[in-house]
């Protein structure tokens, strides 16, 4: 039985799923089905690309920066660099279009105008990952992602990473029209500067959770005060900076616990506890249980269940 805390990155997500197509690791963009999905319930998932999920049938009920939401057909989740989440239901006919895309090679493709207009609504992701769209747009996002697709299978074109830059570049664009029409359209002010403030504290927090625990190391990154980070983290996500810390820590130990090649001394030392003591506090304050107790409940859940023998059973063993 897979491990429901297990803590996976997006592109193990879809490790040997058939059908991808990919560039390295740079882009790959399939479609999926519920059923591959269902393997990965509850696995929580951090972002180090950009990904987008056209949902094309069924529902799922999903978890995003701690928040949860559904989507449905005709919605897209938009997700970047520094989100997690996990998937917690799946209705039987679901199937999407996943396109992503990684950071490295999305901040290349931008002139500095793209930059700003990807700053504005990145941050509009951060805040409603969930978009609704109408029946054009879907169309529109579907020949899109088609598209896509045919140009990242045709490697031996003579142009071929213009053509890739150029069609990503096409959809990144419709998708920034449908954003930010239906923001104007609702009214809703442009995202303020808290909220890229948010967005990058979620990138440094992917990199750093396990070795960096205090709220002023995040803050003096970003060259803003402690308070002023502490505002914004709980304005735009309803959680403190702490709270997410601590969260991705406790996903962390419990996936280091259950190593076999992990004791407590090294997990308390790979996540920078000052001590195993300490990290035993925290984990027990979280769980209920010792680092211990947990492993040892881990341990003796994976043991292959005995049972008991008939009477005729021990009576041949002792003839």
């Amino acid at each position: 039985m897979k491990n429901p805390d297990t803590i996976k990155t997006d592109q193990e997500l879809f490790e040997g799923l058939e059908g991808m197509a990919a560039t390295s690791a740079n882009i790959n963009i399939m479609t999926v089905s519920g059923m591959h999905l269902r393997t990965h319930l509850h696995t929580s998932v951090y972002l180090r690309s950009s990904m987008f999920i056209l949902v094309l049938n069924g529902t799922a009920g999903i978890e995003i920066n701690f928040r949860k939401y559904e989507a449905g057909k005709g919605e897209i989740v938009l997700l970047s660099f520094g989100h997690f989440f996990r998937i917690q239901l799946l209705s039987t006919d679901f199937r999407c279009t996943v396109l992503y895309v990684s950071k490295a090679y999305i901040d290349e493709m931008f002139s500095s105008d793209m930059i700003y207009k990807r700053a504005r609504y990145g941050a509009m992701m951060h805040k409603n990952p969930v978009l609704q769209l109408g029946a054009d747009e879907d169309r529109l996002l579907q020949q899109r992602m088609h598209f896509i697709r045919d140009v990242v299978l045709n490697q031996q074109h003579l142009y071929y990473r213009e053509m890739t830059l150029g069609t990503l570049l096409l959809f990144l664009l419709d998708l920034a029209n449908i954003i930010e029409k239906d923001t104007r359209e609702d009214g809703l002010a442009r995202p303020a500067r808290d909220e890229l403030y948010f967005q990058k504290f979620l990138e440094l927090l992917v990199l750093h959770y396990r070795a960096e625990h205090q709220v002023d190391f995040y803050a003096e990154k970003l060259h803003i005060t402690t308070h002023y980070l502490t505002l914004i983290v709980k304005r735009v996500s309803g959680q403190t900076v702490s709270d997410l810390i601590f969260q991705l820590l406790f996903s962390e130990a419990k996936l280091l616990l259950m190593q076999p090649s992990f004791s407590i001394q090294q997990v308390a030392s790979e996540l920078h506890f000052s001590d195993q003591s300490a990290f035993g506090k925290f984990f027990k304050r979280k769980s209920g249980l010792s680092p211990k107790e947990f492993a040892g409940k881990v341990k003796k859940e994976a043991s292959p269940v005995r049972k008991p023998l008939a009477n005729h059973q021990k009576a041949s063993l002792s003839d």
